[in-house]
């Protein structure tokens, strides 16, 4: 039979994925886990020139990102990977074991990726929940595995009591937190995972939710606040182009 790998390599991206998370935990195990192992290093090394390409293009028509509190920080769009990152990865997936081997991929070979920020020609992409992943927390110095010890200490101490949500891996806040409004709780993954790919919540895969981002140019939102107006003609098509399907 094909291998899972060699299927993505030929194109059958979603097909994949879905054939992958049909496999539960069984994925962890032989004769599964080095072929998903492999397409989620795939997955990852995509995901990583999408990224680099988005960054590329929206620096060059004059984007800064930007913190979102009042005064409008600049700081780097996207941080690579830290020498670090592997050991991060080793110890998460330890930690929460199973861990999902799309979001350890993504540590280990994307980095955090933080497209909120000032857009001369589009004053209201921070308006559009632009792309946010940061499990290293490059940006302040690292120190996410001391946040997210923790912050599962901290679950733990309820983790009996009826009604406590699963624990929640966060990695960036929520569309209107982007955008310096109050929102709600920050998106994460859903641990301990259920497969290869993560869950964002109940019902969306971490996969799904990269794709529908890199479909809209890193702007995937859809929030109509006041003064909201979609981007300029021409920009999210140049955006798009001959970006990667995960």
């Amino acid at each position: 039979m094909t291998s899972h790998f060699a299927r993505y390599q030929a194109g059958e991206h979603d097909g994949v994925w879905h054939d992958l998370r049909a496999l539960g935990l069984t994925a962890f195990d032989a004769p599964y886990r080095e072929d998903a192992e492999a397409v989620a290093r795939e997955m990852a090394a995509r995901a990583r020139r999408n990224v680099e390409t988005l960054v590329d293009r929206l620096t060059a028509d004059g984007f800064v990102a930007a913190r979102n509190d009042d005064d409008a920080t600049p700081r780097p769009a996207h941080f690579p990977p830290s020498d670090g990152a592997p050991a991060l990865a080793d110890w998460m997936e330890a930690q929460f074991a199973p861990f999902p081997m799309t979001v350890a991929a993504w540590i280990r070979q994307v980095g955090d990726v933080w497209l909120v920020g000032e857009h001369p020609r589009w004053p209201e992409s921070v308006l559009a929940d632009p792309l946010v992943v940061e499990f290293e927390h490059s940006v302040y110095g690292g120190g996410s595995r001391e946040y997210y010890e923790g912050e599962w200490e901290l679950w733990q101490e309820d983790a009996d009591q009826d009604g406590v949500s699963p624990f929640q891996l966060d990695y960036a806040p929520d569309a209107l937190h982007k955008a310096n409004i109050s929102g709600d709780g920050p998106y994460g993954i859903e641990l301990p995972g259920v497969g290869v790919d993560g869950l964002v919540g109940p019902t969306t895969w971490f996969v799904d939710d990269l794709n529908t981002a890199f479909a809209a140019g890193g702007f995937p939102g859809a929030l109509r606040a006041e003064g909201y107006v979609d981007p300029p003609a021409g920009l999210r098509e140049a955006l798009v182009r001959d970006l990667l399907r995960l």
